[in-house]
């Protein structure tokens, strides 16, 4: 079972996904995270596939550090 450490940075890789409270990354696994911004300000070219480093903060949030586009990513 994966134990979240909100001291730590880890990095996540899957497809954001759109809902009514904001992103959601979906990674390859099936596991859906919500997307938190330190400055509550998403990009707004934030699609398809991408990298996203950050700390999990909560079961299912991750606080985004970086995040990047990967190829055929939208």
């Amino acid at each position: 079972m994966h134990q979240p450490n909100s001291r730590a940075a880890n990095v996540h890789v899957g497809t954001i996904e759109a809902s009514p409270r904001g992103p959601l990354l979906r990674d390859d696994e099936g596991v859906v995270w919500r997307l938190g911004f330190v400055d509550d300000q998403v990009p707004e070219d934030l699609e398809g596939r991408v990298s996203i480093r950050g700390k999990v903060v909560d079961l299912d949030r991750i606080e985004v550090e970086y995040w990047e586009r990967l190829d055929g990513g939208g």
